[in-house]
């Protein structure tokens, strides 16, 4: 896929979404993205930086690594958070035969 080709090493390098979109001629942001989560899926490591513009990079070394994990992490964690809240309104809901 061309999306990895173009993917830099290194968050400082990290190639700013409108960018990667347009040389990988997506209309839109959204269908890179899917793109990106499907590679993810599939085993690839494809890190985002949310400073100086954002983008996408692949991590250079273990420092960068250990962000992109803490990061994902993180976002897992407050799914799971939201996950438990709508579980428990639904259990309270289905209690009380609403």
């Amino acid at each position: 896929m061309k999306i990895l080709e173009l993917l830099p090493l290194g968050k400082e390098n990290a190639i700013p979404s409108r960018k990667l979109a347009d040389l990988c001629d997506y209309k839109h942001i959204r269908e890179l993205q899917k793109d990106i989560e499907t590679l993810r899926i599939n085993g690839e490591v494809i890190a985002s930086a949310s400073q100086n513009g954002g983008g996408y990079f692949r991590p250079a070394n273990e420092s960068e690594l250990r962000e992109y994990i803490s990061t994902v992490e993180s976002r897992a964690k407050n799914s799971f958070r939201s996950l438990k809240s709508a579980r428990q309104a639904l259990l309270d809901l289905e209690k009380n035969g609403v």
